[in-house]
């Protein structure tokens, strides 16, 4: 691998050794803050072809001829800056962005908007700036990132006001989710209705749907990157705001000025609290659940070449439920944990080097209670990784990326204990946690031609080995045990290994205008499996393992993107063209049941397809700004063993998706916003005839997902009054209605039988039961200061 790098650092540095050059390099920050801003850029405003986009960390590097030039660096929401520069020496400049119109010496503000997607060779790319964000409507009050994103064509929601999410025909699990760096398994909070990411402390999203570059791997769909704020480096400031259902606070600033920040935010659910002391002495007793996160960053410039990043997470959603009389009783508890140091070097103008150390973890609990009978169920995710990422800019028409990333697993697909009144104790002692090491090492190259032609080259070499302990059992026909094979600690179980190719290129029609197209294969070694029949979060990941095998897809993508009116709009066409291959589902007729058996042998494989169209056009500045998105796609999946063998619509499916999003500023003090959105409505498995048996009623189910629920629509409203005055302390009021005219729409069908199968006047009926058939108000507060 050492030789291959060295290969492609001869091929793309040796035209340019042979004169002289110099490098322009530096940070692009928030002005008023002094945050990164991930993926600003810096073009020649001779040849906006060539330039340099900021990496994670805001760090730009452009390596020139020596000469006289005029740089545009940009961002969106910001207001853009021509830089005049005089290249004779290699120079380190930090350029500081600003939202309001400022003059200082050799930089002029120009009104030019950010023209990446017409620039850039990324397909599918949309940013995210968290202010945006902040302006629309949401449940309850609380601003939530993923429910942002189902805004998007071809992403769909999950469900009614659920946080879950689907991209381009791929599963939940396909999605890479990721804050600073490290995975979120598990996004959701209060069953999935909101998410895990507070909005006060993060700095940026990425969301990458289509061709994802080299450096990001490990699943199949699309990736959510999510950096959180840095803290504010010249001065102390807090923020927060009290919801109906929730309340929140950030506190950041300098911990040594211009070297050393903090940030450190929290959030609550307080029903509980408040709802407690009213009930207690009810038969409902109280509200018996609750949830938090803390969000905590420090960042220490050591010098100019090194500075130090500590992040950390820490979420949990707990809860209770009592049933018939006190008969049943469960607790469950679920939440995630996140812990990453970073270190930034700069070897040279052109060599940027980031080494991560991650820690994360996601974890399951429920424990239940059933007359003399108690159950306990465990499952989730642990990792500890690294990652060493470079970046090199050799010449002002490549950007290099490459690195290694390991990860080691040790995932938890079940395990359980149960106990009798008598003390008949059962535990899953053969069904051990499985441990699996993930690695991978990737190169790109984002190579601009000519003016009007560029290409990203990519490959990524990925694997996974799975260790014992472990112990594989062999069953016949009939699920007998017939013999197993056992592995000691540490010993090899199984290996795999995946060539993952990236191409995309980007042809340039006018200034304003280009045409894109790219192919890329994925792999994904750790998988999430659904099991429909509950509410709670109990989905299992499971490993690839000597059980259950990779899954791999091939993307292939192309579209058109255009800019209007001096880039305050830019619209595009895309349509893509996607196979999945080892899909897993539960075998037909499947039932939770014994915990003693590895959970992998109730597993089936097949494979899927997904195509279709997507359509966006936003619009970036003046009083109105938003985006309209439609998308017409369809997605299907095969299984051997299930459905007679025949293609199926996917859970995914949604043959038409639209969205409207808009935000109005109507005045200094009012700013207006609305979502409105339609589509398709969720395939789903009913019963077709049913039959009596001794009194029971057996249902005949139809084709697989062969039950199309009802579209789905709602419209959302909000208006934010905020009036600057004159002190310490800021504020505004946030009024929101969600599903503003009172939309039944479907989150599940039940079947209900009334009359007696002997008179003959038994029917059976499927209904419908939504979970927000209301207009829903809410008011925030909140505050700065």
């Amino acid at each position: 691998m050492n030789k291959l790098f060295l290969l492609l650092l001869l091929f793309i540095s040796g035209s340019v050794w042979g004169q002289q050059k110099y490098t322009l390099s530096g940070y692009i920050r928030d002005a008023a803050s002094g945050e990164s801003l991930v993926g600003a850029s810096v073009r020649l405003q001779q040849n906006p072809s060539q330039g340099s986009a900021a990496n994670n960390y805001g760090f730009y590097s452009i390596t020139l001829a020596p000469g006289t030039y005029t740089l545009i660096a940009q961002y969106l929401g910001y207001r853009a800056q021509e830089i005049k520069i005089t290249l004779t020496y290699n120079q380190q400049q930090d350029i500081l962005l600003e939202v309001a119109s400022v003059e200082v010496e050799e930089v002029v503000i120009s009104d030019k908007r950010p023209d990446e997607q017409v620039k850039s060779t990324q397909l599918g790319q949309v940013v995210l700036p968290i202010q945006q964000i902040k302006t629309l409507p949401v449940l309850f009050g609380e601003t939530d990132i993923l429910k942002t994103i189902q805004l998007l064509p071809g992403i769909k929601s999950g469900g009614e006001g659920n946080t879950g999410f689907y991209v381009r025909g791929g599963g939940a699990d396909q999605n890479l989710i990721l804050l600073d760096e490290a995975v979120v398994y598990n996004p959701g909070h209060l069953f999935n209705f909101f998410s895990v990411f507070n909005g006060d402390a993060i700095r940026n999203t990425t969301v990458i749907k289509g061709n994802m570059p080299a450096r990001y791997g490990s699943r199949l769909a699309s990736v959510i990157d999510i950096s959180m704020k840095e803290g504010n480096k010249d001065q102390l400031r807090a923020e927060g705001g009290v919801g109906i259902i929730a309340s929140r606070f950030l506190v950041e600033g300098p911990l040594a000025r211009q070297k050393a920040s903090f940030m450190l935010s929290g959030r609550r659910t307080y029903l509980d609290v408040l709802a407690n002391p009213f009930l207690k002495n009810t038969a409902q007793g109280g509200v018996p659940y609750s949830f938090y996160d803390l969000n905590g960053k420090i960042n220490y410039t050591l010098s100019r070449q090194d500075r130090l990043y500590l992040s950390g997470y820490l979420g949990n959603d707990k809860g209770a439920f009592d049933l018939s009389d006190g008969r049943f009783q469960a607790d469950f508890d679920w939440g995630n944990k996140i812990a990453v140091a970073r270190w930034n070097h700069l070897f040279s103008d052109k060599l940027f080097l980031n080494v991560s150390g991650i820690y994360n973890q996601y974890r399951f609990i429920f424990d239940s209670h059933f007359d003399n009978y108690s159950s306990k169920l465990d499952t989730g995710v642990k990792d500890v990784g690294v990652k060493v990422d470079f970046d090199y800019y050799p010449s002002v028409r490549h950007t290099l990326q490459y690195g290694l990333h390991l990860t080691r697993h040790l995932v938890t697909p079940r395990t359980g204990t149960a106990q009798t009144e008598e003390g008949v104790d059962f535990s899953t002692d053969r069904v051990r946690r499985k441990q699996v090491y993930e690695a991978a090492v990737y190169v790109s190259d984002d190579w601009a031609v000519s003016e009007r032609l560029a290409l990203n080259i990519g490959l990524r070499l990925s694997g996974l080995r799975q260790t014992g302990p472990f112990t594989q059992f062999n069953f016949n026909q009939t699920g007998r045990l017939v013999d197993s094979v056992t592995y000691a600690a540490n010993q090899k179980v199984k290996d795999y290994l995946a060539w993952e190719p990236r191409f995309s290129w980007r042809y340039s029609v006018s200034k304003t205008a280009s045409v894109k197209a790219g192919i890329s294969r994925n792999a994904q070694y750790l998988h999430l499996v659904s099991n429909a029949y509950t509410a709670l979060p109990v989905d299992i990941w499971v490993p690839s393992s000597a059980l259950v095998k990779p899954q791999f897809s091939w993307q292939y993508a192309g579209g058109y993107f255009q800019n209007f009116k001096n880039n305050a709009y830019e619209a595009s066409v895309e349509v893509y063209y996607k196979t999945l291959d080892n899909q897993l589902e539960y075998r037909e007729g499947y039932v939770p049941g014994p915990l003693n058996k590895d959970l992998e042998y109730e597993f089936v494989v097949g494979h899927g397809r997904s195509y279709g169209a997507e359509f966006f056009i936003r619009k970036n500045q003046g009083k109105w700004q938003g985006w309209l998105g439609y998308a017409v796609a369809r997605t299907t999946r095969t299984f051997p063993d299930l459905n007679n063998g025949k293609a199926f619509p996917a859970r995914s499916d949604r043959r038409h998706d639209l969205s409207l999003v808009t935000s109005y500023q109507y005045n200094t003090n009012w700013t207006l916003g609305g979502t409105f959105t339609l589509g398709t409505g969720q395939s789903v498995t009913l019963p077709e005839r049913r039959y009596v048996i001794e009194d029971a009623v057996i249902y005949q189910y139809g084709a697989r997902n062969g039950f199309r629920m009802q579209p789905t629509h709602r419209l959302d409203l909000s208006a934010t009054y905020q009036k600057k005055k004159p002190g310490w302390l800021q504020t505004s009021w946030t009024f929101a209605v969600y599903n503003a005219y009172g939309r039944h729409n479907p989150f599940f069908y039940y079947i209900d039988n009334e009359g007696s199968p002997y008179a003959d006047s038994l029917t059976m009926q499927a209904k419908k039961v939504s979970v927000f058939p209301f207009p829903i108000p809410s008011v925030t507060w909140n505050f700065s200061f």
